[in-house]
């Protein structure tokens, strides 16, 4: 074997953090400066309380800015969600009051159409019953089932359509069905 394959081999790793690798340089500066000093013992332990006060400092103070840089983010991106998260209860809340609004729209225009029907359809059958007790044949007997006035060609059975209907409305509460 050469030489060169017995020399111990470095490795380095990269981290993410600069201060794992400043705080590794401080003590190796500091291990290489107490071996190579040509100091007493009690200037050295000076200089090392000295070199690891600055030591503190420089990291309490990196830490204190990480820690403010840290809590700047978290409040803005916690601000940028509830502003995000207000706005979107806002919006669903406005959709359901816009498709609470169209419901009751429809209802009410239903409600109406169907008063209307019942309207045109008891004034039909006044019409009708009127002709009958004057004794005279419409021309054209009210259709019950759809309301529109149209022949259905039963006759005298038509006669007795309305009064079935009557009947039936009265079983179920006084309210017709057309």
């Amino acid at each position: 074997m050469s030489e060169q394959d017995q020399q111990p081999y470095v490795i380095v790793e990269r981290r993410a953090s600069g201060v794992v690798a400043f705080v590794c340089g401080a003590i190796v500066g500091a291990g290489v400066a107490l071996l190579l000093a040509p100091k007493s013992g009690r200037e050295t332990q000076a200089d090392l309380r000295e070199g690891a006060r600055r030591l503190k400092e420089g990291t309490e103070e990196r830490l204190t800015d990480l820690r403010e840089t840290l809590g700047e983010r978290y409040d803005r991106t916690r601000d940028q969600v509830e502003t995000r998260v207000d706005a979107f209860r806002r919006n669903v809340a406005d959709r359901q009051h816009k498709a609470g609004e169209a419901i009751k729209a429809g209802k009410d225009a239903a409600r109406q159409a169907r008063s209307d029907l019942e309207a045109r359809v008891a004034e039909s059958r006044e019409v009708y019953r009127a002709a009958l007790a004057d004794g005279e044949a419409p021309e054209d007997p009210p259709d019950e089932g759809s309301g529109d006035g149209s022949e259905d060609g039963a006759g005298d059975e038509a006669a007795a359509a309305p009064e079935a209907d009557d009947s039936a409305g009265e079983a179920d509460g006084g309210t017709s069905r057309v």
